[in-house]
């Protein structure tokens, strides 16, 4: 379970201008995030956890999401959240947690402890302690930053696309990562085929299957889809494409490259 120290300088920030719900699904992402600021959830819990009305949370999540030119910190250009793998990072978690943390009533009788302690053992030991936290937490959020940035890298060089996911452990089974520009252009390219049909017969087909038989990279697993049943005539003209046809030729083909 992880704890966050609320910055009281939060009421005085850009954010508490927002709705009363806006505000309330930022607590939620600080009170669910981990010591790193890494929010590890899906969509749909969040919105539980929140407990506003959905259309409230997607507006929420939108604006944490968006650049705030009236923010106090620059960094990030004023987002407050990035999506990530498997949930959220709040972008100024670690900053704000050295920030209240240096500054606590705690952490002013720590102080004056080390250099009490220093006047009696000659200074060193207090100094390498203090040095070797703040060299540690440098190293943490400079980790996080690279991570964040490679994430961004890794979205340009794909499209700005997130990665595909099929989501069949909760309800509603769903697709998350598909873009309406992905779609646009699955559409184009497979003219023969409705997507929104596909898509929903591949819920149901990978639903019935066991878990070690579905797939890790599902974007290829669906263009493979749509080609085969645009080779074979499509769906809008009728012709289905056979779910145990197509796989049974996808094996085939897996084994002529083994």
């Amino acid at each position: 379970m992880g704890f966050t120290k609320l910055d009281s300088g939060i009421i005085d920030s850009s954010i508490w201008e927002e709705p009363l719900a806006t505000r309330v699904v930022w607590v939620t992402f600080l009170a669910k995030a981990d010591r790193n600021g890494f929010v590890g959830a899906s969509l749909s819990g969040m919105k539980r956890a929140s407990n506003v009305p959905p259309e409230d949370f997607s507006l929420a999540v939108k604006t944490l999401e968006t650049p705030d030119s009236d923010s106090r910190s620059k960094e990030f250009e004023g987002r407050r959240i990035e999506k990530v793998e498997g949930g959220w990072q709040i972008l100024n978690y670690i900053k704000y947690r050295q920030f209240s943390y240096s500054d606590s009533k705690e952490a002013i009788k720590k102080r004056k402890q080390r250099e009490r302690n220093k006047g009696h053992s000659g200074g060193t030991q207090g100094d390498t302690s203090r040095l070797s936290r703040d060299i540690s937490a440098s190293a943490s959020v400079l980790d996080i930053n690279r991570s964040i940035n490679k994430r961004r890298i890794k979205g340009v060089v794909n499209g700005g696309t997130q990665k595909i996911t099929l989501i069949l452990d909760e309800e509603p089974k769903r697709w998350e990562g598909i873009t309406p520009e992905l779609k646009a252009l699955w559409a184009k390219s497979y003219p023969g085929c409705d997507i929104d049909t596909v898509l929903q017969e591949m819920i149901a087909y990978w639903d019935a299957q066991p878990k070690a038989k579905r797939k890790i990279n599902w974007k290829v697993t669906i263009v493979n889809r749509l080609k085969w049943l645009q080779d074979h005539g499509g769906t809008r003209g009728g012709v289905t494409g056979g779910v145990m046809e197509w796989l049974a030729k996808e094996k085939e083909k897996e084994k002529l490259n083994e």
